[in-house]
């Protein structure tokens, strides 16, 4: 990777508005260099002075620096920048911090060993259930530029995402790009809903490139759309804490936790990367 495990400031080069809440950011590179960030791996923004007291509302911040991980969106091809897309949420420490920059000014990264996670071609491996919420889909988009643009490379994919609503899925247009390409190897299942038991939006429904599921991904939809337990089968897991917990356990635990959806439903820890 093109950054080091210590910070180093990058100028931001320019950012788009995505959604409503969503932002595309760039950030500069030396020219030609590509950031050659390991797949799957994710890499460490800081904000100067947004930390927080312990239990403080959102705006106690005490001095102190916020780092968040994200997922660049751009592939290693891209050369001389990289991108994030990121969801911005009300109190959110650094999506805010973010928002209010203007372009050119410099934000510090770093990348470190604890922040790689499975590593493309995932050896042993034939068949792929990816499931995201919201911006956790970044780490998924990440694994697809390999899984779907390597050549020779011919293994299935499900991608399971979860969003509040229609609107708030994120990469849409580029992830029904990848399963109109694929030749039927990589299907994508999309759950919109703000509760388990949500009725689907209006128009909600199936189109050649993905299905409409609605309510919340959940121990039914990985029953029927997840590849099944098997020693060449991994599920990808990324989105918000109460996610990994209901599914798999915390994010920082190898092993599954007992009582959680996947453990119930037959996988083991080797089956599964929390991202």
């Amino acid at each position: 990777c093109y950054l080091p495990t210590s910070w180093l400031a990058l100028p931001l080069l320019a950012k788009k508005e995505y959604n409503y809440d969503s932002t595309l950011y760039s950030f500069g590179l030396p020219e030609g260099q590509s950031l050659n960030l390991p797949v799957c791996a994710c890499i460490l923004l800081l904000a100067p002075g947004k930390g927080r007291k312990a239990d403080g509302g959102k705006d106690d911040f005490d001095g102190s620096d916020a780092v968040r991980p994200y997922t660049p969106v751009s592939d290693n091809s891209v050369l001389g920048k990289f991108d994030l897309l990121i969801k911005r949420y009300d109190g959110g420490a650094v999506s805010q911090y973010l928002h209010a920059l203007p372009i050119g000014a410099e934000v510090s990264f770093k990348h470190i060993k604890f922040n790689i996670k499975a590593q493309y071609p995932f050896a042993g491996k034939t068949t792929f259930t990816l499931i995201a919420a919201g911006t956790g889909i970044a780490p998924m988009y990440q694994a697809l530029w390999k899984l779907m643009g390597t050549e020779g490379d011919n293994r299935k994919v499900t991608l399971i995402y979860g969003n509040k609503s229609p609107e708030d899925i994120l990469l849409k247009e580029e992830l029904d790009g990848w399963a109109s390409r694929s030749a039927g190897r990589l299907k994508i299942v999309h759950v919109v809903g703000n509760q388990p038991d949500d009725p689907a939006p209006p128009g909600w429904a199936d189109t050649p490139t993905y299905t409409a599921e609605t309510g919340w991904v959940d121990e039914a939809k990985l029953k029927k759309h997840a590849f099944p337990p098997a020693e060449d089968t991994l599920v990808f897991v990324c989105g918000l804490p109460g996610m990994y917990a209901a599914l798999c356990g915390p994010r920082n635990e190898k092993e599954l936790k007992d009582g959680s959806t996947l453990q119930k439903l037959g996988y083991t820890a080797d089956m599964v990367a929390k991202m």
